[in-house]
């Protein structure tokens, strides 16, 4: 692995702290294609997504004295405070968008080779919201039920509830159905 971005990173941090507006774009051009895509797991509307962002990076740049490079790097501390950012606005707004998307189709594995990432968020986007917020926040950005729990305002106990019936909401739309594993067996032959 490269380490040049995340030492890049680093400098461009000190050059921010010391309110170097050169350090300041540099790193916003760094991380901004990482952490739209952060957000777009949470927020689903564009406008949304970039006045996330913005809000993000407001954050980011007044909060630039706390980060410490001990704890983590610039990508993993930038990504937990848009994580944190669109979160919050999604409470605000309350408009978790659904898809009308049929996840009661045939998802064997091949399928899902085939299948595009947004096709793979959007049938994922269907999940209760509960479910999607813990399956993301643990699965994909990482984070213990602890932090979750602390993040969401809900026991660890109910994040891991929560993860416990996302894992079987996929389960139940891409495991194949007994009329699905007929159908296959009946192409072999």
């Amino acid at each position: 692995m490269d380490s040049a971005p995340v030492q890049d990173d680093f400098h461009w941090m000190e050059g921010c702290k010391r309110g170097e507006k050169a350090a300041q774009k540099a790193l916003f051009q760094s991380l901004v294609p990482y952490l739209r895509g952060v957000v777009r797991r949470y927020i689903w509307d564009a406008e949304v997504v970039e006045d996330v962002l913005q809000e993000a990076f407001i954050r980011i740049f007044r909060n630039v004295g706390r980060y410490d490079a001990e704890k983590g790097t610039v990508k993993t501390w930038a990504a937990r405070i848009a994580v944190n950012v669109a979160l919050t606005e999604g409470k605000k707004r309350a408009k978790w968008e659904r898809t009308g998307v049929d996840v009661e189709m045939w998802s064997g594995p091949e399928v899902l080779e085939n299948m595009a990432m947004d096709d793979l968020m959007d049938v994922l986007k269907t999940m209760p919201e509960d479910q999607y917020k813990v399956l993301n926040l643990h699965l994909i950005e990482g984070f213990n039920h602890e932090e979750i729990g602390t993040m969401l305002a809900i026991s660890p106990e109910l994040s891991r509830q929560r993860l416990a019936r996302a894992r079987k909401w996929v389960r139940q739309r891409f495991e194949p159905t007994g009329e699905a594993v007929a159908e296959k067996k009946e192409k072999r032959t």
